[in-house]
């Protein structure tokens, strides 16, 4: 991949990103009203006092526009994330990183699943739903952090 491909695809990673954090819900009373977002553990009764908080409004926003958002963004963070990997690093560790990026991309899309079951039924979900997708999340953010940062070094790398 050219470096201009390599940087048209991160920078629209980027901009979808910013898209559903900027089109996601607001006003639930905390900072983010993303369950993607939380990487504390939580339970049933706090994701359906989160949930509460949510307007009508929030909760269609959730459903119809970030959700929607996040059925891309993983991909395209999944897809920029090998690329880079492909020419940055070296092949044996490429298909290391790139491996985990796929991980983390099915780990992130179980969770959109599971936060979809929330969102359809705030106050009658299942309880067992609430601590796993709460767990893929912590996961999630867990390969994220391991993967940027094997982005960031290896770009330091090749900056010296």
């Amino acid at each position: 991949m050219t470096d201009g491909r390599l940087r048209g695809l991160v920078a629209a990673t980027i901009l979808v990103l910013a898209a559903m954090l900027l089109a996601g819900p607001h006003g639930c009373g905390t900072q983010f009203c993303l369950f993607d977002a939380r990487v504390i553990p939580y339970g049933a009764e706090a994701a359906r006092d989160h949930l509460a908080r949510l307007t009508p409004a929030g909760l269609w926003r959730y459903l119809w526009v970030t959700q929607p958002l996040d059925t891309v963004f993983p991909a395209l963070f999944c897809l920029s994330l090998r690329a880079i990997f492909e020419a940055w690093a070296p092949a044996p560790l490429a298909a290391r990183l790139g491996r985990l990026a796929v991980v983390e991309a099915g780990v992130d899309y179980l969770e959109n699943a599971l936060i979809r079951v929330m969102l359809k039924d705030p106050a009658g979900f299942p309880d067992i739903v609430a601590p796993v997708t709460s767990a893929l999340t912590i996961a999630k953010w867990l390969m994220i952090a391991v993967l940027l940062g094997a982005a960031l070094r290896l770009w330091r790398a090749r900056r010296v």
